[in-house]
């Protein structure tokens, strides 16, 4: 929700930074790798209790997430492959921080293992809105809003990293809410189809 609310604001700073990588010879791949092992080094430093440093990685894991498609645009570079890159190394980087608290917590494995579910359940709705409805913004593909998206998993990630004493209910308040995320979207999915299927049939 706050990716779509706000991004319009602070899309002409992502502007002049991407313009800056793209200038030094940065390609939008390797930003998008660049952010995965920057945010794998995040989980890491969690599970070695490391948290200032696994802050500051994850927050510099997530501006490279954003600015790797802006590289792209910038650089007329734009493809199907750079965005399933993409799209499949953010589920790696959320997976490489949850196994991080993971090792920390493990008498918490009913929320870690919670988050996997609905991360599988929400994206695999993401992926079906993307596939069906027709593409009318600037990204690869359909870009399907929910309550939860990118910026809501990082910032709780980082309450968990300052709230060590309530990380169990944040995550598991996270699933929840993650879970009627993808609720949301996949009843969202079945009735535009079933309009679809009837306008056909008329």
């Amino acid at each position: 929700m706050i990716d779509t609310k706000l991004r319009r604001y602070v899309q002409p700073t992502f502007d002049k930074v991407a313009q800056t990588l793209h200038h030094t010879g940065f390609s939008a791949d390797s930003v998008t790798i660049v952010a995965f092992l920057t945010g794998v080094l995040s989980g890491y430093l969690v599970s070695r209790q490391w948290m200032v440093p696994a802050l500051m990685f994850l927050w510099l894991s997530g501006l490279l997430d954003v600015l790797d498609g802006t590289v792209a645009r910038i650089s007329g570079k734009t493809s199907s492959t750079g965005a399933f890159l993409d799209l499949i190394l953010d589920r790696m980087v959320e997976a490489a921080v949850i196994l991080g608290f993971y090792a920390l917590a493990p008498e918490h494995a009913l929320a870690h293992l919670l988050f996997f579910v609905g991360v599988i359940f929400n994206f695999s709705t993401f992926l079906a809105a993307g596939s069906l409805f027709r593409n009318s913004g600037v990204k690869s593909m359909h870009y399907d809003p929910g309550i939860l998206e990118r910026t809501e998993t990082f910032l709780l990630f980082t309450a968990m990293i300052l709230w060590p004493a309530a990380r169990y209910w944040l995550l598991m308040l996270f699933n929840a809410t993650m879970f009627l995320t993808g609720i949301i979207r996949f009843i969202r999915i079945i009735k535009l189809e079933k309009e679809a299927e009837k306008g056909s049939e008329e």
